[in-house]
């Protein structure tokens, strides 16, 4: 066919798309409502299935993709491409019977619902073909992985990103490259199956396969070209409005603020209006490009059979076909909000009592332990000094002026003077005759409140050699009190947390940081105390695997708790702790799916 011929082909069925685009929106809409109604359910199983796999809602991409790499992550991957590839067949072919009709346009995707054996079958077919195929790449990717990576431990590969890491990257993309560039070929091949079932009334799977073979001979390279532009064009397109949409979306979300519930209706609101939006520009590009398939597929010698059909009966038929689609997916959005909802998760953030609970008790006293227990700690961080006299007191600065107006050092003064400083009055006068307390007596304490709490004790001192100093008298004191398995030890200096290690090797220890200072999930430590705006998504990412919990501080602000919660921190350190545990409540009580959009609200708020 002469070029001439081509663009008049060409703009024959474009001009037919922009005459029909009333059909065309009336049929995409019936159909994606009965898409998603086929889909909900499915992806809801896949879901649930994740969920009570990782035991709790804040995941990170590792875990993610590492569930999509087992078993039942790839048996339910598999199942949601083999559906998505159906009911593209499906929205093609309903497009083309449009196309080739006059009148409603549900009456015409009519007649590919009545080739829905044939095209199941060209589908099955095609899925067969492309999954043979994919068994010698897939052996050399399962050799190149045993090769390069089995050696090597696969988190610490993911984490720390060594030259073995990219070498297995490149290798496996290279393959990948292959299959990709290998299957888009038979695609090509295949493309004109559909308008073969449509218009050909070709019934067996290998005669619609045989016939697009016969067609696309000779043209394979200008149809990839089409294909390729197309789908870079419509990728671009798609991602500048999934961009806008973000970006509106997260606007709107900073302006509702973060209070759990309205913070979910708002989420669940923009995200429908959001997938209206893309399902309608989904639309639009698969009308437009089933009408460069059709016609690529006329100046191939195919013959587009056009309908006419009785219009009241048609009319009649797409508003019983748009109602039936609608009810299908409010039954199943039901079913899946149900399947999620009820998924079994065990998700547990610790309350760590910043300094014994200073919001509402004078800090590091014993009157702020006991409110703290009462009010829902399980632990309370407290700060640990050395007297003049050997003693071990519960203080955080180097002197009392902040909290008692008292110049009293803590390193020049025995303890018997630090004990004549009232520290009460000076925060409450309820709270008068409230003293400096020492470690032992802490740990006497901490047994007996009711509930028990933890005692997380951070050695409080200049420099790397005060710190070590107080680690033997720490832990002796620890034993005396029989609390081995009720404290943390915890602070700035590595080598302190190191010999405390050496001397009490069941003891966990956690270090603190309020700058970033490399990748402290290299240390050899227990768990990571971190400034609450170091306390990210990547930093959990890459701590998660080697079973290193981050800890964020200080959070007095109750609006950051979702936040922090969603990027999958173990606790959150805090003055307020009735505060926060009363924001832990809101979103404990939250079902999966609404913790799932509160997660979704933290993202697309993020700019």
């Amino acid at each position: 066919m002469n070029p001439e011929a081509q663009h008049d082909t060409t703009a024959m069925i474009l001009g037919r798309v922009k005459r029909r685009w009333g059909s065309l929106v009336t049929f995409s809409a019936a159909f994606s409502l009965l898409e998603a109604a086929i889909l909900a359910p499915t992806a809801a199983t896949v879901l649930r299935l994740a969920l009570q796999s990782w035991g709790r809602c804040s995941v990170g991409n590792f875990e993610i993709v590492a569930f999509f790499l087992s078993p039942v992550g790839l048996a339910g991957l598999a199942t949601l491409a083999a559906l998505q590839l159906t009911t593209l067949s499906l929205r093609l072919a309903g497009v083309m019977g449009v196309l080739a009709g006059d009148g409603p346009g549900v009456w015409h995707a009519f007649d590919s619902i009545k080739r829905l054996p044939a095209l199941l079958k060209v589908d099955l077919l095609q899925a067969v073909l492309l999954l043979a195929l994919a068994a010698p790449f897939g052996a050399a990717g399962a050799f190149a992985y045993a090769r390069l990576w089995g050696p090597h431990d696969l988190n610490r590969l993911v984490v720390d990103r060594p030259a073995e890491f990219w070498e297995g990257v490149a290798a496996v993309g290279a393959i990948a490259a292959l299959y990709a560039a290998s299957a888009g070929w038979f695609y090509i091949r295949w493309i004109f199956a559909v308008p073969a079932v449509m218009f050909e009334d070709a019934r067996a799977p290998w005669t619609a396969l045989r016939s697009s073979a016969r067609r696309t001979s000779g043209r394979r390279g200008r149809l990839a070209l089409l294909v390729i532009g197309s789908v870079a064009a419509f990728a671009a397109a798609s991602a500048w409005l999934t961009w806008l949409l973000h970006a509106i979306s997260g606007l709107v979300l900073d302006q509702v603020g973060p209070k759990p519930r309205l913070a979910v209706a708002a989420t669940a609101a923009l995200l429908a209006i959001d997938g209206v939006l893309l399902a309608a520009f989904s639309a639009g590009a698969a009308a437009i490009f089933a009408g460069l398939v059709m016609a690529s597929y006329k100046r191939a010698g195919g013959v587009v059979r056009e309908t006419v059909v009785d219009e009241p009966r048609a009319r009649w038929w797409t508003t019983a076909a748009v109602a039936i689609s609608a009810g299908s997916l409010a039954v199943s959005a039901l079913a899946a909000k149900e399947l999620i909802g009820d998924a079994r998760v065990s998700e547990h953030i610790e309350i760590v009592a910043h300094r014994a609970g200073a919001f509402d008790g004078p800090e590091n006293t014993l009157a702020a332990l006991r409110i703290a227990a009462e009010d829902g700690a399980e632990w309370a961080e407290i700060d640990v000094q050395s007297t003049a006299d050997g003693k071990l007191v519960i203080v955080h600065d180097d002197d009392l002026l902040r909290i008692a107006g008292s110049p009293l050092r803590v390193v020049d003064s025995t303890l018997e003077q630090l004990k004549t400083v009232d520290l009460g009055t000076p925060f409450d006068p309820r709270f008068a005759g409230e003293k400096v307390a020492t470690l032992e007596e802490f740990l006497e304490a901490a047994a007996v409140t009711s509930p028990p709490i933890g005692l997380t004790i951070e050695l409080k001192a200049k420099n790397d050699a005060g710190a070590v100093a107080l680690v033997a008298p720490v832990i002796e004191a620890v034993r005396k009190a029989d609390a081995l398995g009720r404290v943390r030890i915890c602070g700035q200096s590595y080598p302190a947390l190191q010999a405390s290690r050496e001397l009490a090797p069941g003891v966990k220890v956690g270090f603190i940081s309020g700058a970033v200072l490399g990748d402290a999930t290299r240390l050899d430590v227990d768990f990571l105390m971190m400034e609450a705006r170091l306390a990210t998504r990547a930093l959990v990412d890459r701590a998660r695997p080697r079973k290193m919990p981050v800890h964020a501080w200080t959070v007095n602000v109750v609006d950051l708790v979702a936040p922090l919660v969603d990027d999958g921190v173990s606790g959150i350190i805090t003055d307020d702790v009735a505060g926060v545990r009363d924001r832990l409540a809101e979103i404990n009580a939250l079902d999966p799916l609404e913790r799932l959009l509160l997660r979704a609200r933290h993202g697309l708020s993020q700019r």
